[in-house]
This record gives structure tokens, sequence and C-alpha cells, in this order.
């Protein structure tokens, strides 16, 4: 005999309230039965009882009549009885809705958890749940059994009819969320979880689930507004205020996580993990000196602590303090039982860091000896090998260094991609076509990852070719069009990038990506400038805090002549994106436009810092001699 597990169905002892009135039209002898109904209302069952026998014996055919007698005998504690009387009343009215209903709820409660006995209940509260498909309270009692059963495709079918019935309804939207899962379709859940949230924002099993899907989504700006709630409601839990701004410093935004660790930190001065997020913090935004200053302090206090050492060295990295950096990942290194992951981060930044100073043998014989961590490619570590070899003069060992991470990861795209670019540069392009062509094969990723080296070896009709291989097999894919499109304008190619791009949208109208792209490259041109807007707002709305959209946006209307919603949609751009030079660029020409060139030559220089290629560089730098030429004119 198979047994449930109790715990399944507690929820379904707790469903045997009714759920709309009882009977389901006015029995015969109104008056008899309403002098019945109130002697069982005063708890005199006995007497209620007997006046319901008579009346029944004068109308022996009405269910209605046997359906309420068996209600007194279940309040006068006969439940025995009660069964015999519902199932005597559902084996000649099937369709009588609250006796199977009743039927099915008491049955359910003395199953004891007996799989035959649930079952045996189940098929009375379908039957129930099929006369009043808007009786929610027994469709979720069937949903849980068919679930603590395993039958989760039929529970599922349950609760997709009652949420068309009720689509706000917050337990409704949880369990069928739950019941995704359990199909392996998790990835569906989000929706009714947030529906779940958005009828009970301090619903917390909801919010569990969807933290962990967020964090999985790497959706960090949701996780942190879903927390928003709870900390309202509990303002004194500080171990919700600090995993909020952990969330916010993962979403990039650095000013809301420094505010809220400050706070922590200085409520607690204890409280090294919010001293830690919030050094953290502050490097993100630059403030380095502030950073530096609780770094050491916490340092000073745990020496020896991994992830210190870690976070203090990529930041003195980001500063471009070679040799401090190179002293903190050697004490990282001295750690004893350092973990692994942090070990291979130590020796890939401090090859970084020889590529940086000009060491370039050093660099390479550190970078080689961390190809690879974790059975995978370590992606930094294939770079700064291949950039050394670069600088060396030795661009032909690349291809030697590169073949057995190919073979080892045939499927991996970086390390395909690379392959094909050595290969490409080493004039090897047979060997190279032969491992595009498989790429391709693998899927639409690595057949952009393949693309994308020969773009980056230069070779302009190797990409379009192996792109348009790749769009013939697959015309529908919208990724392989958008990539040859995009392809196409890299190679100088607009006419065809533009009718690559339009065929996307022809397919979807709204495909983000696309809308970006041609709508960026009309306002580059100024052409189409009405339209290019258009696009440019939907991409915007789509992904309001996509940096590079919101850049596109505030460069149309540049285009288009309206200063005062460029500089504030470029003034986002530069939140979103603080490290891109093009933003800065960007909002430099607003500036100047407006007359403000001393804000505008900061942004320009702040541009040229932030590493843009070699033909922007040669840009900016006019743009800066022009402005300084003027400024120095109009002082005269």
């Amino acid at each position: 005999m198979k047994i449930l597990k109790a715990s399944s169905l507690v929820l379904l002892a707790a469903l045997l309230v009714p759920a709309v009135a009882r009977a389901q039209e006015f029995p015969a002898e109104p008056y008899e039965f309403l002098q019945a109904k109130l002697a069982a209302e005063e708890g005199h069952f006995d007497e209620a009882l007997k006046i319901l026998d008579r009346i029944i014996e004068k109308n022996a055919a009405d269910p209605v009549l046997r359906y309420e007698r068996a209600m007194v005998l279940i309040d006068a504690g006969n439940v025995a009885r009660a069964e015999t009387e519902l199932r005597a009343v559902v084996k000649t009215n099937p369709d009588f809705y609250d006796a199977n209903r009743v039927l099915g709820r008491l049955l359910l409660d003395r199953s004891n958890n007996d799989r035959t006995k649930v079952d045996e209940a189940l098929g009375y509260l379908q039957a129930a749940f099929k006369a009043n498909p808007d009786d929610l309270s027994t469709g979720l009692a069937v949903t849980q059994i068919l679930t603590s059963a395993g039958r989760n495709a039929d529970a599922e079918r349950v609760m997709a009819t009652m949420l068309e019935r009720a689509p706000d309804q917050r337990a409704l939207n949880y369990n069928y969320a739950l019941i995704l899962t359990k199909l392996g379709r998790g990835n569906e859940s989000r929706q009714y979880l947030e529906r779940a949230l958005a009828a009970d924002p301090t619903f917390s099993p909801a919010i569990q689930q969807l933290l962990e899907i967020y964090q999985q989504q790497n959706d960090w700006g949701k996780a942190a507004e879903t927390l928003q709630p709870l900390i309202e409601e509990d303002p004194m839990n500080l171990d919700l205020q600090r995993q909020q701004a952990v969330f916010y410093l993962r979403a990039g935004d650095a000013e809301k996580a420094r505010d809220r660790f400050k706070t922590l930190a200085a409520a607690d001065p204890k409280d090294t993990r919010s001293q830690y997020y919030l050094a953290e913090s502050l490097n993100d935004l630059e403030e380095y000196a502030e950073s530096e200053k609780i770094f050491r302090q916490l340092l000073a206090a745990t020496p020896n602590d991994a992830d210190l050492l870690a976070s203090f060295g990529l930041s003195l990295t980001g500063q471009k303090k070679w040799d401090d950096a190179a002293k903190t990942f050697n004490a990282l290194l001295a750690v004893q039982d350092v973990p692994e992951n942090l070990a291979a981060l130590a020796r890939t930044q401090l090859a970084y860091i020889d590529l940086q100073k000009g060491n370039y043998e050093a660099a390479y014989a550190t970078a080689k000896a961390v190809l690879t961590f974790g059975n995978k490619p370590n992606p930094q570590a294939v770079n700064i090998a291949l950039e050394a070899l670069k600088k060396l003069n030795r661009g032909n060992d690349a291809v030697a260094l590169l073949q057995p991470l190919a073979t080892t990861y045939d499927s991996d795209p970086f390390i395909a991609a690379r392959t094909i670019e050595a290969l490409s540069r080493a004039n090897q392009k047979p060997v190279a076509q032969r491992l595009a062509l498989t790429q391709v094969k693998l899927g639409t990723r690595n057949a952009i990852a393949a693309t994308e080296a020969y773009v980056q070896a230069g070779d302009s009709t190797a990409a379009i070719a192996l792109m348009k291989y790749a769009t013939d097999a697959k015309p529908d894919d919208l990724d392989l069009l958008f990539e040859l499109g995009s392809v196409y304008e890299r190679a100088g190619d607009r006419k065809s990038a533009e009718a690559t791009f339009l065929e996307v949208l022809k397919k979807n109208p709204e495909h983000a990506p696309t809308l970006n792209y041609l709508g960026y490259m009309w306002a580059e041109s100024g052409v189409n400038l009405d339209r290019a807007h258009d696009m440019l707002s939907r991409a915007v709305t789509q992904e309001p805090n996509n940096g590079a959209y919101v850049d596109s946006l505030g460069w149309v209307y540049f285009r288009l002549g309206q200063l005062d919603l460029a500089e504030k949609y470029l003034t986002d751009a530069a939140k979103l994106l603080p490290r891109d030079a093009t933003v800065h660029e960007h909002l430099g020409d607003v500036l100047a436009k407006r007359g403000d060139a001393e804000r505008a030559l900061q942004l320009y220089r702040t541009a040229i810092t932030l590493d843009p290629d070699a033909k922007e560089v040669e840009k900016i730098r006019s743009k800066i001699a022009e402005l300084e030429h003027r400024n120095q004119t109009s002082q005269r």
C-alpha cells in the first residue's frame, strides 16, 4: 500500500470549509425544512434529523434533502452515516456539485494518506470542480492531490484552468509556478511568481523563489526591488538591507550601494562585511582613495583574508597601480590553503600586470600556466598569452598555443574563435574555414563567435560568407540575421546592412538590438531621423537600463537638434556606462554645442582615458584641440 507524505495534505484539511452555498436549489416542504435548519444551527441535531427524516419520507427522490441530512450528520459528529448518505446522493445524481465536493473532502479527511482512499476522494473532487470551475478551493485541492501523486502535468492543466478565471489570485499563481518548476519549465515560472507578488508584495515564499530566479538571470535590479516591501515592513532588519545593497552593487547601481553600506557600517562598526562592500562600491565609483583606505584597514585586522586580498588587488589593478597590485596578488598566493579559484585569479592578474609593464616573456609564461581552470578555459589568461606573443612578434606561435585547447574544448565558442582568428592571421585559411563551418553546426552562439573571429582578423569577406552560410541554413534565426547586418555595416556595406536589418524587423518589429543598431546607424548618417527616433524610443522602452540604447536615443535627439533631451539621455547613459568612451564623447558634443566648453573638454579628456580605439582617440583629440583653440581666441 502506497502512503502519501502527511505534509503534502496539510493544506487539504484546511480546505474543508464550503466554497459556496451548500444546497443547489431550495427543497420541498420549505417551512419544515427551515425548522430543521434552525434546530441544527442551535445544536439540536436529533430534532433537526427527525424533521428531515419526515420530509424525506414524503420526498424520497429529493437529493437536496438527503444532502442537507448529510450535512447535519457531519455537524452532529456522525461522519460514517453522512458518508453513506452522500454516496447515495452522488450515485443517483452524479452531477450534484455540493455532494461531490463535501464527499470528496470528507473522504480525504478520513484517508489517513492512504493512496487508494485519496484517489477515491480525488474522483469526487474532480467531479465537483468540473461542475463548478469557479470553486478555486476545490480546484486547488485537486492540484495538491495530483502533485503529491507525481501527476504534475495533470495538476498543471487544472491550475491553468483556474488561472484563466482568477489570473491575479496569489495562491494560484504561486502554486502554478511551483508546478512549472517540477515539470522542468522553471524558466516560465517567473511571471507567475511576479503576479503573486503583485497581489501581496510581502509574500515571502514567492520572494524567495523569485530571488533565486533573478540571481540565476543576473537581474540584480529586480532582486533589489523585490526586497523593498519587506524592508519597509521591517525597517530594523539590517540583514535585508545588506542583501538589497549587495543586489544594488551587482546591478551596477554603485551609488545606492555605497549609500546603504555607509549607513550599515555606521550603525555597526564591527560589521566588516558592510565595510568590505562599501569599499567595493567606492571602487566602482572611482572613489579610490576612500576605497583603498577601507581595504587597508580591513587587511590590517585580517591580513590573510583571501577575498579581501583578491578584491583589493583588482582595485589596484583597475587604478593601474601595477607594483602595489602585484604585491597584493603575491600576498594572496602566500595565504595558506588559498582557494584554487583565487589562486588562478592571482596568477592571471600577475600575468596581466607583467603584460602592462612590458614584461612580455613573464606575462606569457605566467598566463600559459593557467590557460585552463576547473576543466574549463580561462579566457583572460588565453587573451594575455596571445597578446604577449603578438608583442614578442611570435604571432605564428599562437596557433600552436591554441590547437591543443581547440581539440580539448572543441565546442567552446571562445576557444574556437581565437583559434580561427589565429589560423586566419597565419594564412591557414582552409583550416580556419573547416573549423568555422564546424562551429556553425554547433549553434547560433558558436556561429556568431566564429564570424567575429574573422572580423577581428580583418577578413570581412570570410565573415560575411560564413554568416550567409549560417543564415541560409536558419533563415528565421534573428540573432544570425542581426549578426549578418552588423558584419555588413562594419565592412562598409551600409546598403546591405540596412536591407538585412529591415528584414529582421519585418520578421519581428520589436527586435530591440536591431531597433538600436539601425536607429543609431541612421542617426550617425543623419538620415531617416524621425524613423530612427521612433525605433530607438521603442528599444529603450523595452530595455530602459541598457546604456547603449539610452546613448543611441540621446544621440538621435542631438541629431534632431533637441539638445535638452539629448543631454538628459546622454547623462543617463553615462551613469549606466561610466567607463564608455563613446558615451562621454557624445555628451561632450552636446555640451560643446550648447557652449559649455569647460564641461565638454572635461568629458573629452575623460573619454581618452577610457581606451577608445585609435581612430576615436584622434577624433577626440581633434575636438579637444578645436575647443581649446576656440577658448584661446575668445579670451583675446
